[in-house]
């Protein structure tokens, strides 16, 4: 038995209860976002926060928590289910409401904060590498859903994930309406060739996740990589010397196999394994 936060209290999370009228629910008109603990610190925290409050003003939701109150919360829920090094998820969403759209959009929030012990993927995963799949189901074009709003109404990324499974594929690569390379369903893509490091630009739609912006850090800092940003297509990602996707969950997890296309001849690059250990130690010197 464990505990979440909901509208402001501590309760089982077996007793936590939402309306059947919940916006979340019928529309998902929500966000939200996951991010990690390093023991009591909330491994970057500020720009989770600061994301979450970016997702709140384009749906024109009240904020009306802080980022101490959130740290709060996060850190009394942690002590409450005995966590050592945790995984949370923020959701928000619209409240309870009415069914149509001629609906109040002046609700109160549904606020859940979910936090549990991050258990992580299977070692053999980062030492033998995934197979990612193409996917038919093309992102959701910027100019239809603005993707800096990070929502739980999250059906497209579950249609590419749905294709993954029937392919038998860990996770799937996303292409825009431009036929350019953008995200996995949950993950964000590089590759590597020659030294440099390439990922989709936003423009091409994705979501820019906290862990990428981490990753294009530690690469020119740590590991003196270039990174370049921009629109590219299969081919450019197909001739390289390694893949990698990343995410809160994944880490960095090495890519051996797009398709029917090998990559490295199938062995796992030397750059995924070092950026995997440059990101724990950059989460265990932010606690000092």
């Amino acid at each position: 038995m464990s505990y979440v936060y909901l509208n402001g209290e501590f309760v089982k999370d077996d007793q936590a209860m939402i309306s059947v009228f919940d916006q979340g629910f019928l529309y998902g008109d929500g966000i939200f976002e996951s991010f990690r603990s390093v023991g009591d610190h909330l491994y970057q925290f500020s720009q989770h926060y600061q994301r979450l409050v970016q997702s709140a003003k384009a749906l024109n939701y009240p904020v009306t928590c802080t980022q101490l109150d959130l740290e709060n919360i996060l850190l009394e829920l942690r002590e409450r289910n005995n966590l050592n090094n945790a995984y949370y998820r923020i959701t928000i969403t619209r409240g309870k409401g009415e069914i149509g759209f001629q609906r109040d959009f002046h609700n109160d929030l549904t606020r859940l904060v979910v936090g549990r012990e991050f258990k992580g993927f299977k070692d053999e995963y980062y030492a033998k590498g995934i197979h990612l799949q193409v996917a038919q189901t093309r992102r959701n074009a910027p100019e239809a859903i603005n993707p800096k709003i990070k929502s739980i109404s999250n059906l497209n990324s579950l249609l590419g994930k749905l294709e993954a499974k029937a392919a038998g594929a860990f996770e799937v690569i996303m292409l825009n309406n431009k036929e350019h390379i953008c995200e996995g369903s949950a993950s964000n893509i590089f590759w590597v060739r020659d030294q440099w490091v390439f990922t989709p630009d936003a423009s091409t739609g994705l979501l820019e996740g906290v862990t990428r912006a981490t990753i294009m850090r530690l690469c020119e800092e740590q590991l003196n990589l270039r990174v370049i940003s921009g629109e590219f297509k299969l081919q450019d990602l197909k001739f390289s010397d390694e893949v990698f996707i990343t995410s809160t969950s994944l880490e960095v997890m090495p890519v051996v196999k797009v398709d029917d296309f090998t990559i490295n001849q199938g062995a796992v690059g030397p750059i995924a394994k070092k950026l995997r250990e440059e990101l724990h130690r950059d989460m265990l010197s932010s606690i000092t």
